[in-house]
């Protein structure tokens, strides 16, 4: 009997799949066959996050390529206008990534707030922008 091979009651039976051969299976059996109906809602949606989760992990979102994606977020957009924590998260993905960044909106700009109800100027950002740290 192989060591994946475990006897219960004289019946030689299969060690269940690791989690990430058993979250691929799902993934494609939802596929195909659908949610059912009596399954939480969302769940279809859930698995797939951490599968993306579990892809990300293994594709080598290592810190060196982080960090990169970081300055050069903020060499291409920094501004007055749009501003970075300390470490914002980034996403990395096939083409580049996705660096999380603050956008500034003047009052102004928000539709619940008339000119009238703005200072007569729109409010400037803090010098450098926001701040979040």
């Amino acid at each position: 009997m192989s060591n994946d091979a475990v006897e219960t009651n004289n019946v030689a039976k299969q060690s269940p799949p690791e989690p990430k051969a058993a979250l691929e299976a799902l993934l494609a059996s939802l596929e195909h066959h659908g949610t059912p109906a009596t399954w939480p809602a969302g769940l279809y949606e859930q698995a797939q996050l951490a599968a993306l989760r579990q892809g990300e992990e293994e594709s080598g979102n290592d810190e060196e390529i982080v960090e990169a994606a970081r300055d050069a977020a903020r060499d291409l957009y920094g501004s007055d206008d749009v501003d970075f924590d300390k470490e914002p998260t980034v996403s990395v993905g096939d083409d580049g990534a996705y660096v999380s960044a603050w956008v500034f909106v003047p009052r102004a700009s928000l539709p619940m707030w008339t000119v009238d109800d703005a200072d007569a100027e729109s409010t400037p950002p803090p010098d450098g922008g926001h701040d979040a740290s």
